[in-house]
């Protein structure tokens, strides 16, 4: 008998051959034995390919006399792997499963160098800040299409569930795949939402209570490896107690008017190289609106919001030899309908109802030639806006993008460069001036055994959106476009058990495209403000080891208006920007429990263009736990029933991440689902 034969294999980013030798031995016909020798590689890729070689192996066993003490060589094996040697930051299955929350916004508060504004409550809108470069430069992407809004350039994270999501991925610059789409390198950061794909036909259905009346209902099922629908629906009073405390204030009262009721329901097909993903969103929700200087809670804002949104998306991916094709086609229709002219309103009073559609197709060739690699895509992006508002025109946009990308990768080298243009024109009544840029970026690593140095530089041009340029009360036609350069100098550690990421960077920012208070709360408007830069280190420690998972994550960042040194706003923090901000998930799980415990801390933060209006919102912590338990018995017959409690905010910290919306306090939920 032989005692084994080595296999070479070289894993790296391009596809690898495996050449293979089966050493077969045994006493009967029946008692067959396989061993493999992997000469030790990449052990980032290995589990892959052992997985894949036993999957063959279970399938090349056959109800056929084996001649025993004997070699067999099967043919060539093409595994496509990608070592990933961008900067990015990964919340896996398990760990999303296992956050106190199923919001998207959630998940991402725990990563290195993320802000989330949120406004309060389930319904308040929740979105996302990288770096401090704003939200309009995070891009967003679903199954690898981006979710869009040309009226405001912002998503709504709080939209988006996370119970179908397979994982939830930042990346501060791009991921260094060769068929990226032209959109992909527009923005300064890109999250990644990637759908869970089945793995066998199921049922299951869940009913959670939590604090505030809140209710809801959700359903998914599964068809084998390729269907996945999924349903929810969510209703809460929204009415949390609250209080606020000033030098010159002290409020004690109950949230009113943030009551939501909301329906989702989505599903996902797969097959072969296609993937086709549809959603659908409807809610009505009280906007509550800030809390404003007084000694009780007896002022009312009943402003209230209808929003639909609707989208249907399909990707093709195939690859033949060395060349890889993708291609991408989607639809969007989103409804929006804002009122506040109610009696009792002492606010704006409005009656507005917003209609846009969007219509975006991609396409992306790459070709791969020794170690060398490159890469085509053109975009272009039809998208509309029609509304009510008095002296508002139907407008619309085209936006195109076409992007060339080069890659060479030899040993432990990577280097990546890619050039994007971009030109976007309105078309509406004394619409703005069509725009034009070209920007480009470049990222190079070298990697040494389990470590890895990398570095980027990356150009953006952001056009305003809609709103900027052309909304009635606060829209600016003279705005210029926002120019945003990024340098990042990072190293990884990575072995089997743990990933650590450090990385310095420095933002500047030309016109930057804000909204802001400047005499007080309440007189907002859009402007360009000159020039700011950001100074940061981002720091993420994240560890598996048997039944334990940790995640770490420290942020400092100095962030400052750096426009006109003769203004008093010179030198001062940027709006929303903490300068330290720390988080922890720590997840355990036997057999069938699970729980976990979350904290985060953010410093005090500025709310004003210049710091000196009003005294900073002050810095909080906040600390989640979650603890859930499945049952399933052999006499269940493969049913299951699962049992989950949660506390957010555990120590009843009050706190705000927007001025003068307060978050809720303490508060509890439980879940009961069951599957089969």
């Amino acid at each position: 008998m032989m005692s084994g034969k080595t296999v070479s294999a070289r894993i790296s980013q391009k596809t690898c051959h495996l050449p293979l030798v089966i050493c077969v031995c045994g006493t009967t016909d029946t008692e067959i034995q396989y061993s493999f020798m992997l000469l030790r590689g990449n052990s980032a890729a290995l589990p892959c390919v052992v997985a894949m070689l036993l999957f063959l192996c279970g399938i090349t066993v056959q109800a056929q006399t084996v001649r025993l003490d004997s070699v067999y060589q099967i043919n060539e094996i093409v595994v496509d792997g990608h070592r990933e040697v961008s900067a990015n930051q990964v919340i896996g299955y398990e760990q999303i499963q296992a956050l106190p929350s199923s919001s998207v916004a959630d998940a991402l508060k725990y990563m290195a160098g993320v802000q989330i504004k949120d406004y309060g409550g389930l319904g308040g809108q929740k979105t996302i800040n990288v770096r401090s470069l704003g939200s309009q430069h995070v891009g967003v992407y679903l199954d690898g299409v981006r979710i869009t809004n040309a009226q405001n350039g912002t998503v709504d994270l709080g939209k988006y569930s996370l119970t179908t999501l397979e994982s939830v991925s930042l990346f501060n610059a791009n991921k260094t795949e060769m068929l990226m789409t032209a959109s992909e390198y527009a923005s300064a950061a890109t999250v990644y939402l990637k759908t869970h794909r089945p793995d066998s036909t199921s049922l299951s259905a869940s009913y959670s209570y939590a604090s505030f009346d809140t209710h809801k209902a959700a359903a998914t099922f599964c068809y084998k490896d390729w269907l996945l629908l999924d349903a929810a629906f969510t209703s809460s009073s929204g009415k949390y107690p609250f209080e606020y405390h000033t030098e010159y204030e002290d409020t004690t009262g109950t949230r009113r008017n943030s009551d939501i009721r909301m329906f989702r329901i989505e599903g996902c097909a797969f097959w072969k190289g296609f993937q086709w993903h549809t959603y659908y969103f409807d809610s009505q929700r009280g906007l509550p609106g800030g809390i404003v200087r007084r000694l009780s809670d007896t002022y009312t804002d009943v402003g209230r919001e209808w929003d639909r949104n609707f989208f249907s998306q399909l990707t093709w991916r195939e690859q033949y030899g060395d060349l890889s094709l993708r291609a991408i086609g989607k639809y969007t229709n989103d409804y929006l309908h804002y009122r506040s002219d109610y009696p009792e309103n002492i606010s704006v009073h409005s009656n507005n109802k917003y209609h846009q559609q969007d219509i975006y197709g991609a396409a992306t060739g790459a070709y791969r030639f020794g170690d060398f690699g490159v890469s085509v895509s053109s975009d272009l992006r039809w998208s509309d806006l029609t509304c009510d508002v008095k002296n508002f025109h139907y407008v619309y946009r085209l936006d195109s993008k076409t992007s060339v990308s080069a890659f060479y990768n030899h040993r432990g080298l990577n280097l990546t460069a890619s050039g994007l243009y971009t030109r976007v024109s309105d078309h509406t009544k004394g619409s703005a001036k069509p725009l034009s840029r070209c920007t480009w970026n470049m990222l190079a690593s070298y990697a040494i055994g389990r470590w890895q140095a990398r570095a980027f530089y990356k150009s953006v041009f952001r056009v305003p959106t809609l709103n900027d340029l052309y909304y009635t009360l606060v829209g600016n036609r003279n705005l210029k476009p926002e120019y945003t350069k990024q340098l990042d100098m990072g190293i990884t550690y990575q072995d089997n058990i743990l990933n650590i990421q450090l990385d310095g960077y420095y933002n500047r920012i030309e016109d930057r495209i804000v909204c802001l208070p400047l005499k007080g709360s309440y007189q907002w408007t859009m402007l360009n403000y000159g020039y700011t830069r950001c100074l940061g280190v981002d720091l993420s420690v994240n560890a598996h080891y048997k039944n334990h998972s940790l995640l770490l994550t420290g942020t400092f960042q100095d962030d400052r208006n750096r426009t006109d040194p003769t203004e008093d706003a010179y030198n001062d923090f940027i709006a929303y920007s903490p300068r330290w901000s720390f988080t922890a998930v720590y997840t355990f799980t036997y057999k069938g429990l699970t729980a976990s415990l979350s904290h985060m801390f953010v410093d005090k933060r500025y709310w004003t263009a210049e710091n000196a209006i009003d005294d900073p919102l002050t810095a909080y912590n906040c600390t989640d736990v979650k603890v859930g338990y499945r049952f399933a018995p052999k006499a269940w017959q493969g049913h299951s029933l699962t049992a989950e409690a949660e506390c957010q905010d555990l120590f009843d910290v009050r706190y705000e991440m927007i001025q003068r919306w307060p978050m809720p306090g303490r508060r509890f939920g439980i879940t009961i689902k069951y599957t089969l």
